[in-house]
């Protein structure tokens, strides 16, 4: 039997049709008006040949037909794939052959991308400002609400997972209504509390906004591009709540000054990355109420959250994971306690699209592993001691090495590559890649970066390049990236 719950964008509509709901460059929405444009959207969508359980690609920029496209696709029953829009070509025809989406939904500022999407992969497509209504459903709702199956799919995240090949996530409704409620238990909201959204919707952390701001009936605030001086700007006038990476709270905390923190802001959710504990110190120096999180998009966005209670503020290494999400360390070291971080709980995903070796392999008897190390102490606080060993983080956004390495070798002059992260001042760290070369061949920086550029996303290409005669292996063939980083030379400062 299906498990059902009303669709909570229909509900808040129902209590409080003229309610605010929704503020973007586009436009603004109550509560009743996104209700109507959202079943409006599915309606139109479904004239489109798109069904329940089918697949909706979205390339599109984040504003309010984005979110709109968010609500109308659960309206649907369709199940939303957001398209990483810094992705490169390769990348995105890969995940979009991957998921099968019957439709490819974009705007204008995307249309050119999109066509070579659909040029590449067959796939129809359909442009979101065509879908937009009137504001209809502005008056109270009437009848029955429509219902939102939570053990149905929701959304596919694509990840590149600790294999460094990219990977579908597959989030149920439940999902993500169970990592709303887990923070809701830690936030609290209060009518009073409006939330801005300035990270993009194409990762977790950007549609776990949309969702807790229908689920708890607030206003929400959409950017389309994070810049310091909106983001400043709305905490001015009263934003209570927003999630930022590290490498924006710098920015925020340097153009904010020594101004008063209008008491109107609670808390800035931190993730993403490692965080810098100067970068912290700083921010909550400057008044910025900064609570650390830990999570993936495994697990529907954060788990563990750091600075909500007296214990965690006065360690910022130590998280207390949310209600309803289970930790637990596998194998601790006896020396420091330190093994691999295992997660259960309803915010777990239900697993990778088409890999069910993979799924497997990360769920086991409900248990995501997730590859990063940490401990646990006596009061249940955790302390993350690494991130996956070969991962880069940055900017807050994930590089894998096993999938940079692959397009390094791919040039006909590279017989071998690695690549491993360097700290960096800026992005908290960048990818350094080391090659090995044909012998005679000659081959420059800028013609591997141009190379990588032409396959990867920005982020993903090495900053730098280090010719090496051959790269450290173990017996088993294995790159020894430890060694590797010490035969580099470091960042220049």
């Amino acid at each position: 039997m299906p498990d059902l719950t009303p669709d909570w964008l229909a509900a808040w509509a129902m209590a409080d049709p003229h309610a605010l709901a929704l503020e973007a460059a586009s436009g603004t929405w109550t509560a009743g008006a996104l209700d109507g444009a959202a079943s409006a959207m599915a309606g139109r969508l479904a004239q489109l040949g798109l069904r329940p359980g089918a697949v909706v690609a979205a390339l599109v920029e984040d504003d309010g037909p984005a979110v709109l496209l968010i609500h109308a696709a659960r309206r649907l029953g369709a199940i939303l794939l957001p398209l990483n829009r810094r992705a490169a070509g390769p990348e995105l025809i890969a995940q979009v052959r991957a998921a099968t989406p019957g439709l490819l939904v974009h705007d204008g500022a995307n249309g050119a991308r999109a066509r070579e999407l659909a040029a590449g992969t067959s796939v129809a497509t359909a442009v979101v400002e065509g879908l937009l209504g009137g504001p209809g459903g502005a008056g109270a709702r009437s009848g029955p609400l429509p219902g939102v199956d939570l053990g149905a799919p929701a959304t596919i995240v694509f990840t590149s997972g600790t294999t460094g090949s990219a990977r579908g996530a597959r989030l149920t409704h439940g999902n993500h209504a169970a990592s709303a409620d887990a923070w809701a238990a830690v936030l609290e909201p209060r009518p009073s509390d409006r939330w801005l959204a300035c990270l993009p919707f194409f990762h977790v952390a950007g549609l776990a906004i949309v969702v807790r701001a229908s689920r708890w009936r607030l206003p929400l605030a959409v950017l389309r591009h994070f810049e310091t001086a909106d983001v400043a700007a709305h905490i001015a006038s009263g934003s209570s709540h927003l999630s930022l990476v590290p490498t924006q709270l710098e920015q925020l905390t340097a153009a904010w000054g020594g101004r008063p923190v209008p008491p109107t802001l609670r808390a800035i959710l931190l993730g993403g990355a490692p965080i810098p504990l100067a970068t912290l110190v700083q921010a909550r120096a400057a008044g910025l109420p900064v609570l650390t999180t830990y999570g993936m998009t495994e697990t529907s966005s954060g788990v563990a959250v750091g600075g909500a209670e007296v214990a965690t503020l006065a360690d910022p290494a130590a998280l207390r994971p949310l209600p309803g999400a289970h930790v637990r360390v596998e194998d601790p070291d006896p020396a420091d306690g330190v093994g691999q971080i295992l997660v259960a709980g309803s915010m777990v995903f239900a697993g990778y699209l088409g890999d069910p070796a993979a799924t497997a392999e990360q769920l086991a008897d409900g248990w995501l592993r997730t590859g990063d190390l940490g401990s646990l102490d006596g009061d249940g606080l955790l302390r993350i001691a690494d991130r996956r060993e070969d991962l880069v983080i940055s900017g807050g956004e994930n590089v894998y090495p096993g999938e940079v390495e692959a397009v390094l070798r791919d040039h006909p002059a590279v017989v071998d590559a690695a690549v491993v992260g360097q700290a960096d001042a800026t992005w908290g760290s960048v990818p350094v890649a080391a090659v090995v070369v044909t012998p005679g061949a000659s081959v420059g920086d800028a013609e591997l970066e141009r190379h990588c550029r032409a396959r990867l996303a920005g982020y993903k290409v090495p900053v730098r390049f280090h010719r090496l005669l051959e790269l450290p292996r173990n017996e088993a063939g294995k790159i020894l990236r430890r060694e590797l980083r010490e035969l580099l030379p470091k960042a220049p400062p």
